[in-house]
């Protein structure tokens, strides 16, 4: 049987942008060395899988924090791993925060996989997403990871950001392609419940784009990047054959994975939990119990075959609804009518593995909801 992975959370970022919903916090006045005390403390009570088949280190930036503080988190997950020089190892990243002395230390502990948070390439979005970088900030940071020795690089962008044009999009990609990297992350702008964005849209003071601007950037993703070589693997995920991120897809395979820091996730046997996002709280958990789990969800039989449908269909793979069955020793004949008007609208393949169709990727949320 398969370990689980293992995900570590380092919430920490120079400022926090006005669209992010995730668990991170602005690094200034923090207790960064008392963080990594919690978090070290949590690993050893609850035990960290030796052999996990991918590490994911995300925020946050974990690269925010000081060579030093980057090197003992490094050192203290690294000390608990067996040596496996195929295992995939990604650490996200900021351009801005990472200097060669940090890519040192990435590479020093084995990680050959970084992920940069680029988002665009244009001086007045960056503004606009409340990014601390700038444009010639991403240059550098990429050729830091290559010139560094880290064999993969994916990066981060985001469309449909107020005021952006298809022909700023278009200009965005033409300089990834002209880079090589090997994946790109292209996510729509999204308005997150409790965000700054949210509270502005809702004020009336800020104005999305037109949803026909942003399905024309959606769609001209696709076309681009598939001439480039770079291929949809996931609804927002592009990458060179063989060069997915095989951590994500854990996530949407429903495979098991193990989540250490405040805010994380983990789902081990069907049970899901998630910790503490408060910073304090979190340390005040580990310290008393040994963990911080704030919240838990088992799964199990046709709800947990249900979820593994839903996370499936936001790949290009799709999903054996036979496996599934199988996998969960469910029957899942109430799902053939679904499958079947789905496949009469054109939005999932008409044979062959369910997923989506062209036509479907546009309205994945509403065809994942089906089979909910």
């Amino acid at each position: 049987m398969t370990a689980p992975s293992l995900y570590v959370h380092i919430p920490f970022c120079e400022t926090k942008c006005p669209y992010c919903d995730f668990n991170s916090f602005a690094v200034l006045g923090r207790d960064v060395d008392g963080y990594l005390d919690a978090l070290r403390r949590e690993m050893d009570a609850r035990g960290v899988p030796p052999d996990p088949p991918t590490v994911f280190i995300g925020g946050g930036t974990p690269t925010v924090v000081s060579p030093g503080q980057l090197a003992r988190y490094m050192k203290d997950i690294v000390a608990r791993l067996r040596p496996d020089p195929l295992r995939e190892f990604t650490v996200e990243a900021n351009p801005g925060s990472l200097t060669r002395e940090k890519v040192a230390i990435l590479k020093e502990h084995g990680v050959n996989r970084v992920s940069l948070g680029a988002q665009s390439l244009f001086a007045h979005h960056l503004k606009a997403l409340g990014r601390v970088h700038d444009v010639a900030d991403v240059a550098d940071a990429y050729a830091i990871v290559r010139e560094g020795g880290i064999p993969r690089v994916n990066l981060d962008f985001i469309y449909g950001v107020p005021g952006m044009t298809l022909a700023e999009w278009a200009a965005t990609l033409e300089t990834a392609i002209s880079w090589r990297p090997d994946h790109l992350s292209c996510y729509a702008l999204i308005f997150e419940p409790g965000t700054e964005f949210h509270a502005r849209r809702s004020a009336g003071r800020l104005k999305p784009i037109a949803e026909d601007r942003e399905l024309a950037m959606f769609r001209y993703t696709e076309r681009r990047l598939s001439r480039a070589g770079i291929f949809r693997y996931e609804i927002s995920n592009f990458a060179r054959p063989g060069e997915e991120c095989r951590h994500n897809l854990v996530y949407w395979r429903n495979q098991e994975y193990a989540g250490y820091g405040a805010g994380a996730f983990s789902y081990v046997g069907g049970r899901r939990t998630g910790n503490e996002r408060n910073l304090a709280r979190y340390a005040d958990a580990v310290r008393a119990r040994g963990d911080a789990i704030s919240s838990e969800e088992r799964l199990t039989g046709e709800s947990a075959a249900r979820e593994a449908i839903v996370l499936a269909l936001r790949t290009a793979e799709g999903v054996d609804v036979g496996a599934v069955e199988r996998r969960y020793g469910v029957d899942l004949g109430g799902l053939r009518g679904t499958i079947a008007r789905m496949r009469g609208l054109g939005l999932v393949a008409p044979d062959g593995p369910l997923r989506l169709a062209r036509r479907g990727w546009r309205v994945a949320d509403e065809v994942a909801a089906a089979f909910l």
